[in-house]
């Protein structure tokens, strides 16, 4: 144990408490992500309670790396896929189809539906007015996001799916988001968006970069980080639905043929008779997005539950 860190993480009794949150919740709307590393999708396993010791096997290949006040962690579980282009393909194809299953289970919850349309209405992308000349310089950036309308998204997710997370400090560009933890130490979600507002600017959707911490609080905005989890998911569901860029890639990407795969972002052109083009994006790829993201975070609360109970339960706040 590292005794700078308050915090010893033992990899296999979070093995056996993952295993009963697998049982507990196969044949739900998280069953999905049990398919994107722990699972081969294109078996069907029925009961998981008949498949114990393999479940175990596929978790045993976690190692948490703790330095000081910070923790990381590497998970060597093998994939399914021999590299070739079937193989890969069809596994992604079985994947999809696990995840679109999750999501009628879950979009047929009415309350998910409402609180989703309460925070989703705007738009998706924005219009570019370009001169002719610049056009093909311009599109290599395309789709053109909402970044900021995507970014108070997100926020509004957090809020939303996290909302034991109380309390906020903002400082700069860096907002932690807190409850109380253990005695005098807090919980805090922290990130400051800077990589999800450069990556939208360049035509690309990924969700955003959040840390785990557990800190002292000196004064109003001004803390002590006793911990930070570099990731702030659970380790055993990273993902826990598909990355906002994989599922950006099923929407856009097409294959023509067995060897040969198009790319189109949906953004179409307008051209005006001043010598200048209208860029613009569909809307119906934007409200596939937007719900991607909302059953990501649910997603991700519904994971991270656990490994915060792990986490609390390994911490020693009297050291």
């Amino acid at each position: 144990m590292n005794e700078f860190a308050h915090i010893e993480l033992d990899e296999k009794r979070f093995a056996d408490q993952t295993l009963q949150y697998i049982l507990k919740n196969q044949n739900t709307s998280l069953e999905s992500s049990l398919f994107i590393r722990i699972l081969d999708p294109r078996i069907i396993y029925n009961d998981l309670n008949d498949h114990v010791a393999y479940i175990k096997e596929r978790l045993s290949h976690l190692k948490f790396f703790i330095d000081y006040n910070t923790v990381e962690f590497k998970n060597m579980i093998t994939g399914f896929s021999d590299q070739t282009y079937q193989t890969v393909k069809l596994l992604g194809d079985k994947k999809l189809e696990k995840e679109n299953f999750s999501k009628e289970i879950f979009w047929a919850n009415p309350k998910e539906e409402e609180a989703y349309q309460k925070i989703s209405q705007f738009n998706s992308f924005e219009d570019k007015i370009v001169d002719e000349k610049k056009l093909y310089n311009v599109l290599i950036n395309g789709p053109f996001f909402n970044v900021k309308g995507w970014i108070l998204y997100y926020q509004a997710l957090l809020d939303l799916k996290f909302a034991e997370f109380s309390e906020k400090i903002v400082s700069g560009k860096t907002t932690i988001k807190y409850k109380p933890f253990k005695g005098k130490y807090f919980l805090g979600i922290e990130t400051d968006y800077q990589s999800c507002k450069i990556n939208f600017r360049k035509g690309w959707w990924e969700e955003p970069e959040y840390k785990l911490i557990i800190f002292e609080k000196v004064e109003t905005k001004k803390i002590i980080k006793v911990v930070t989890f570099e990731k702030f998911v659970h380790p055993h569901f990273d993902p826990p639905a598909y990355s906002f860029l994989w599922f950006f890639g099923s929407k856009t990407r097409y294959d023509v043929s067995d060897i040969e795969t198009v790319t189109d972002d949906g953004t179409k052109k307008e051209f005006l008779s001043d010598g200048t083009v209208r860029l613009y994006n569909s809307n119906e790829f934007g409200d596939d997005y937007k719900r991607h993201a909302y059953f990501y975070y649910d997603m991700l609360y519904q994971t991270t539950k656990e490994y915060i109970k792990f986490i609390e339960e390994s911490f020693d706040s009297e050291e």
